[in-house]
């Protein structure tokens, strides 16, 4: 006959679970008819234009690296290029992190699998709607994966996972360097792991080594195609060391910001930590390692943005939830050290599935996300001057804010491969900024477009409220000389894309004389 303890701890796990599952079916359900905005639409937009001959870097200046394109060109192509396709993608990346968790956490715990697959997902949506199938999302669930599969080959001791693991490592390669030195330490942990027990090492080594470079060759073939590679790595000396010195946040805001909002689970997982003393095994060092990398990589990268967290917060709840179920599923603890463990793990366990999950999903329910004035009002002024005669014929001076987003869901073609505003009202005397300013005036002095749309915001430092053309007055002046205004548009109302209401930008439309 079961104990009245083991009674409880069974209907404890159940009301968990149950917690946990409901939560996020009802925020994927909600969450499905979110639209395409954001990075990912520009993102969508610039394959849009490779497609129609437009080469990456060469003419399209941009920070990314190319595994962000083939990644996003492979998606298109899987799912679609709609709305309703990139959510589909998203929801891929999450059952593919799932996955991970769960065999990470191994069989005989899976709701350690489902307590941080279930948190992972229901962060990752109530950060927004513009954080759908973002490039570091891509990247955390590249490095969990890996993770999972080197794990995978040291339990079984068979060498698939590990040509895996390199696979997917090269995938996060692709799209930031910076996984390198995360997957290089894990192969060296995992070597050091075989070596000790008397096993070949040097098959694995290989093996891993060789499928890394896998995806980086694909992306070097990929520019090799595209007649870019010269632009690329120009790109890399100019416009990434720029980007990257925009939008810096103080370090407390980083580190306050860098766990939310799981940071009340991170403060029980250190009371944990000191009165358990867990064993160091093979599985906490791989996760340690992704910790310190994801942590490193959120602080380095310094403005704070939410999807910034990605790899950090997949390394930290799979860390989370094994330390905590394992206290769990042992015996009753003699020691008040390790009952007072397990009554902190017992809250954890609580706080997480109980508070933060339903928390989030109600949160997520509240988003408004049919508010895409921007994006529609512009579609429908574009519409009324010309609509599809406009493609090669109209301009941008936008970042993110929606400019982008409307001529890809209109299909129309940009005058120049200029995509970023910040590119063009920086400081004057940045490399980078002088040369973007140059090309776009060559254009527009060869071949005018017919349509310029400003938006008002500045991205990553701002300002708002058009103040950015006052940072390059040369091109204010040949807007008045050659343009005439036809629409200033401002939003009505706040929207609220993620968990606070804001206004979106504004736009003004310059038509040719």
């Amino acid at each position: 006959m079961p104990s009245e303890t083991s009674r409880l701890l069974q209907r404890f796990k159940f009301i968990l679970a149950a917690s946990l599952l409901l939560s996020v079916l009802l925020c994927q359900l909600w969450t499905i008819h979110w639209p395409l905005v954001g990075d990912a639409a520009l993102i969508h937009y610039i394959v849009f234009l490779i497609q129609h001959g437009m080469a990456p870097y060469r003419v399209l200046g941009d920070m990314n690296m190319p595994g962000s394109f083939l990644v996003e060109m492979a998606a298109m192509r899987l799912f679609g290029p709609g709305a309703l396709a990139w959510r589909l993608f998203d929801l891929s990346l999450l059952g593919a992190a799932a996955g991970a968790f769960f065999v990470i956490t191994g069989p005989r715990n899976r709701l350690a699998g489902l307590f941080a697959a279930s948190l992972f997902a229901l962060v990752h949506a109530r950060d927004g709607l513009a954080q759908g199938g973002q490039r570091d999302l891509t990247m955390a669930v590249a490095l969990l994966a890996a993770t999972a599969l080197l794990l995978l080959g040291l339990r079984t001791r068979t060498l698939w996972p590990i040509a895996l693991f390199g696979l997917l490592s090269g995938l996060a390669l692709s799209i930031k360097p910076t996984a390198l030195p995360l997957s290089l330490t894990q192969l060296a942990v995992a070597l050091w792991v075989v070596r000790r027990h008397g096993q070949p090492w040097r098959s694995q080594c290989v093996t891993a080594l060789l499928a890394m470079i896998l995806f980086p060759l694909a992306a070097l073939a990929f520019l090799l195609q595209q007649h870019a590679l010269t632009a690329f790595l120009e790109g890399l000396r100019t416009i990434v060391p720029y980007y990257a010195s925009l939008g810096h946040r103080p370090l407390g805001y980083l580190l306050l910001h860098s766990l939310s909002p799981l940071l009340a689970l991170a403060l029980l997982w250190f009371g944990v930590l000191v009165l358990a003393r867990p064993p160091l095994t093979v599985e906490r060092v791989l996760l340690f390692c992704g910790i310190v990398f994801g942590l490193l990589s959120y602080l380095v990268q310094a403005r704070g943005l939410p999807y910034y967290r990605y790899p950090l917060l997949a390394f930290l709840l799979s860390l989370l939830a094994l330390d905590f179920t394992l206290l769990l599923a042992s015996p009753q603890p003699r020691s008040l050290r390790l009952r007072s463990a397990r009554v902190l793990a017992v809250l954890a366990l609580l706080l997480g599935g109980c508070w933060i999950a339903p928390q989030s999903a109600l949160l997520v329910h509240r988003y408004r996300w049919q508010e895409t004035d921007f994006i529609s009002s512009l579609e429908e002024n574009l519409h009324r001057l010309g609509g599809s005669s406009l493609s090669g014929h109209i301009q941008c001076i936008d970042s993110i804010s929606g400019c982008g987003a409307t001529l890809y869901r209109m299909r129309l073609i940009q005058s120049t491969g200029i995509l970023s505003d910040f590119l063009l009202y920086g400081p004057g005397s940045v490399p980078i900024v002088q040369k973007t300013r140059a090309e776009l005036f060559l254009t527009l002095d060869q071949h005018p477009p017919t349509v310029i749309v400003v938006s008002s915001w500045l991205h990553i430092n701002g300002p708002g409220e058009f103040r950015k053309l006052d940072r390059w007055p040369a091109f204010e002046h040949f807007l008045a000389q050659h343009y005439r205004l036809d629409t200033t548009w401002s939003p009505t109302h706040p929207m609220r894309w993620w968990s606070r209401e804001e206004l979106s930008a504004s736009y003004r439309i310059y038509v040719l004389r």
